[in-house]
């Protein structure tokens, strides 16, 4: 039988969040923020299966990815075959959807750990309180931000949406947006996520200003009852420590309720995986490229 794909819509929004979250392993790259504030960069369509949401994207090329939804419902040594021909190639599949794969069709998947897309996984309380010699130069910069600068620390709502994209388009300019693929594709999805937010549940997010400038901000959003998700995080370049503060003060003010903290992927690019294993990640949602042979 073949899938039945559309483009999303949010008609359907809460159908997939439902679904979403009967998914055993949920990948940030896969809620319905992400893939609505991307979708203007990957044009991505959803396919309706029972108990599972198929996923492509068709920009820069069709990709096919993982399925969302209760994966312990399904035989995958029926539906994969039926679903898909020998040589479909899945991108960003979480190991343990993966695993399933295998275990259903053995001799028959081929996987290729993906480590560019392996999501980050820290504890929240670890990166609030910056205990221990593997933090020390953490709390250091901290330190050193919060008593030169003194900074303010607010919500982030529709009453200062405006102004967290004014800071934002500022950014961009800045890092010369317009010149860097990556950049510009992140910015779009960065716009559309503002312009959306009403229509987005469960995003959140803070920022840091000193002497009424906004110097940084945070967006986020629950990937389950245990894991928040950092979205999108800016800071001003001129301020030294910025990034170190507005991570530690966002998660202490606003995440108290969450145990565990998905700082999201490094795209296999050296610099951010530098910065991102500083914080001495518990763990990561690993993923592989899967192919049906």
């Amino acid at each position: 039988m073949e899938l039945n794909w559309e483009p999303l819509f949010l008609g359907k929004r809460e159908d997939y969040r439902s679904r979403f979250g009967r998914t055993p392993e949920p990948s940030a790259h896969y809620t319905f923020a992400s893939l609505w504030g991307w979708n203007v960069n990957c044009a991505y369509e959803w396919a309706w299966d029972g108990p599972l949401v198929w996923i492509r994207a068709n920009r820069p090329s069709r990709t096919c990815m993982a399925p969302v939804g209760d994966w312990d419902a399904v035989d995958w040594a029926e539906t994969l075959p039926k679903r898909w021909s020998p040589g479909t190639v899945f991108k960003d599949v979480p190991m343990g959807l993966a695993r399933r794969w295998e275990q259903a069709l053995p001799g028959r998947i081929r996987l290729e750990p993906s480590r560019g897309e392996w999501e980050y996984v820290h504890r929240v309380e670890d990166l609030v309180t910056l205990k221990g010699n593997r933090f020390r130069t953490k709390a250091q910069k901290l330190r050193r931000f919060v008593t030169t600068y003194h900074p303010e620390f607010v919500s982030i709502g529709p009453e200062n949406l405006a102004e967290v994209a004014a800071f934002q388009e500022k950014w961009c300019r800045v890092r010369s947006c317009g010149s860097e693929k990556a950049l510009e594709e992140e910015n779009r999805a960065i716009e559309a996520t503002f312009r959306d937010w009403d229509r987005l549940p469960g995003l959140f997010g803070g920022a840091l200003k000193v002497d009424g400038r906004m110097l940084a901000y945070t967006l986020a959003e629950p990937l389950d009852g245990l894991t928040v998700v950092i979205r999108f995080e800016k800071g001003c370049p001129d301020f030294r420590d910025v990034y170190q503060a507005m991570n530690q003060l966002f998660l202490e003010r606003c995440c108290g309720a969450f145990v565990w903290v998905n700082r999201e992927e490094d795209l296999d690019d050296p610099g951010l995986r530098e910065a991102k294993m500083s914080y001495r990640p518990d763990r990561f949602l690993e993923k592989a490229t899967v192919t049906l042979e």
